[in-house]
């Protein structure tokens, strides 16, 4: 469980709500925004929409230097107070580390880690909550880096293998199954000709199968 406050006057323009598709009907989104920045991205809010998550909005009252920063280490103590011990900032503004520290200093008493973060992807990756530990890992298998030419040539292995398999049920009377068909293969090692046999036989029966293991064989 998250609650994250976004300091939106500063990151608005920098993509600070990059990963609220993450978040879920246990997490809570506060954003903190003055009139300089009413705008915000319809994907944005169609992923808010779609978590569930807890979302709340604070504008600006009187405008005034660091006046929306205020607000935020405010809100940081109020959540503290009530419960709330996964706190995170998602803010460029280096300000915000001593808010950061305070909470450091107190967590032996307290427990509540506060951090501060430039998006909401960094910063569900950053706090620690045991029970959130899948959301992190789905987190960094989506965003590790990747082999620029390898996926490439996986990709086009992939559509010329996806290619080859359409025409080879083209104009059989599994042709309507072709995506089917796809998907199970997609779901099984195509190098073990026993596994895909049997595998053929479990899900599409066994004389549609025998007949479908007949033909994959002729892709794979």
């Amino acid at each position: 469980m998250a609650t994250i406050l976004v300091d939106y006057e500063n990151v608005f323009t920098t993509d600070g709500l990059k990963g609220v598709e993450y978040l879920n009907e246990n997490d809570t989104l506060i954003i903190f925004y003055s009139q300089c920045c009413e705008k915000i991205r319809a994907e944005y809010i169609d992923a808010i929409e779609k978590s569930r998550c807890g979302f709340k909005t604070y504008k600006l009252v009187r405008t005034g230097k660091n006046a929306l920063d205020f607000y935020i280490a405010v809100e940081c103590g109020t959540l503290s107070v009530s419960g709330e011990n996964q706190i995170s900032i998602i803010s460029k503004d280096k300000g915000f580390s001593a808010v950061s520290d305070f909470f450091r200093i107190k967590q032996e008493e307290e427990n509540v880690v506060v951090h501060v973060a430039p998006n909401v992807e960094a910063a569900l990756l950053a706090l620690t909550a045991p029970e959130d530990a899948e959301r992190r890992r789905i987190i960094k298998e989506r965003t590790k880096p990747l082999n620029l030419e390898a996926e490439h040539a996986r990709i086009k292995e992939h559509r010329e293998f996806v290619d080859k398999l359409v025409k080879t049920f083209e104009g059989t009377v599994y042709e309507k199954k072709t995506d089917n068909i796809l998907q199970f293969v997609e779901g099984r090692d195509m190098k073990v000709p026993r596994l895909l046999y049997t595998g053929s036989l479990h899900e599409f029966g066994r004389e549609d199968g025998r007949a479908i293991y007949q033909m994959l064989k002729k892709v794979v």
